[in-house]
């Protein structure tokens, strides 16, 4: 659905559409360092958070045009769905390398355009992805960067705190580009619990249902229960001093 909103389906090689774009480009810091050291480890972890961004770019309206190893380019109609997809990537992230070693931690930086794309084939091209590449080698690890033209449709739309890095000179851009660090909240909702016990929330959650429809089960249950008439339990609210004897009177029941 999400590709549709971009692209015609089916359409031939030669043809190059242009459009304005919010770019979001991504890498893991020190890929070929985990790699090397735990190619299979390194390749289950980014596995696991590819399915965390992937969702996330889908859940936000964006979509996925080129990837390759540990780097994703996406592009979004709106600048404001863009950055609050990778701050809730980078959040999400977070949360679950807190059951990583430090060593082992996947981290993404992200770097966010907007700006005018080429594109071919669901493929994208053009200075603006070049922009949104050099933007996201000067985020650090676990934040997001953004271009001063990312900054202009953002800064109030969303009650984000953004570090002015000031003009940077980028490789293959003839003038310096004012650059903003963007980090996801200190205070995620996915650190509210300590790990040892986020690793047993669900099992906690399920114990309790069973426990309550156990309960509820057993009050409800209607072997060797007496039928007694409403009548005859509406009329039970003239007695409010009654005893445990009149009761067993009043309902015809062996006490």
């Amino acid at each position: 659905e999400a590709r549709s909103q971009f692209m015609p389906k089916n359409e031939p090689a030669s043809i190059v559409h242009r459009r304005l774009a919010a770019i979001f480009s991504a890498d893991v810091e020190g890929y070929t360092r985990l790699m090397n050291a735990d190619e299979a480890a390194t390749l289950r972890l980014l596995t696991s958070h590819r399915d965390i961004t992937d969702r996330l770019i889908a859940q936000h309206g964006g979509r996925i045009a080129n990837t390759a190893g540990d780097s994703i380019l996406a592009e979004f109609p709106s600048a404001v769905d863009a950055l609050q997809c990778a701050l809730g990537i980078q959040e999400r992230i977070a949360g679950a390398n807190e059951e990583v070693p430090e060593d082992r931690r996947i981290k993404f930086r992200i770097g966010l355009h907007v700006g005018e794309v080429m594109v071919r084939r669901g493929d994208l091209f053009g200075d603006g992805v070049n922009i949104a590449a050099r933007m996201q080698g000067l985020a650090v690890p676990g934040s997001v960067c953004l271009s001063e033209a990312t900054h202009h449709f953002v800064f109030r739309a969303l009650p984000v705190v953004l570090d002015d890095l000031g003009p940077q000179l980028v490789k293959n851009i003839d003038v310096p580009i004012r650059a903003y660090l963007a980090h996801p909240p200190s205070q995620s909702l996915s650190r509210v619990l300590p790990p040892v016990h986020r690793r047993i929330d669900a099992y906690l959650a399920r114990r309790f249902h069973e426990l309550c429809h156990g309960a509820l089960i057993e009050i409800t249950r209607t072997e060797n229960l007496t039928v007694i008439e409403y009548a005859t339990l509406a009329s039970l609210a003239d007695a409010p001093g009654i005893d445990q004897h009149r009761l067993a009177e009043r309902l015809s029941l062996d006490l």
